[in-house]
């Protein structure tokens, strides 16, 4: 959902514009107070500031935003752009928003990847030196072989992976 922070009589168009442009349902407040009790109850991809319609005071998006989790804020003035360029900045931020997110998570399953990885070389390793120094009883060979079969198996699957 987003939300809508602006006291302009154009504000519902403006929302009906923005929630055509993303798909995404948006709600107007024109009150900055109802908007911070708003962000605190709600999930919101976008808070959308019509610094046109706002008290120019940089706390008030502060205060809102603090609460905000994980929104992307977005500035526009209704009186300066039309609609259309409205739409343009929040479509933008929300691109921006989603493609950060997919690089992040790249990046964290490159990590753990890597990681489980070098577990997993440290696993066989170990293994093969147990199955190496002899002596072993059969159940516990034949353990550790089942170790080493699975390590292999779970190497293979990262490798696929890449």
């Amino acid at each position: 959902m987003n939300l809508l922070v602006s006291a302009s009589p154009r504000s519902h168009d403006c929302a009906a514009a923005i929630e055509e442009a993303t798909q995404v349902p948006t709600t107007v407040c024109g009150d900055v107070v109802r908007a911070a009790t708003l962000v605190r109850s709600g999930e919101y991809a976008a808070v959308i500031f019509d610094q046109a319609s706002l008290h120019p005071d940089p706390i008030i998006p502060e205060n809102i935003l603090r609460n905000a989790g994980l929104a992307v804020p977005v500035f526009v003035n209704s009186a300066l752009m039309a609609q259309g360029r409205i739409m343009a900045e929040v479509r933008s931020a929300l691109a921006r928003v989603e493609r950060e997110k997919r690089l992040a998570i790249r990046q964290a399953e490159a990590l753990l990847r890597n990681d489980l990885k070098g577990e997993i070389t440290g696993i066989l390793i170990a293994a093969e030196l147990a199955l190496s120094s002899g002596d072993l009883a059969p159940f516990v060979e034949d353990k550790l072989r089942d170790i080493e079969q699975l390590a292999t198996r779970m190497r293979g699957r990262f490798e696929m992976i890449q």
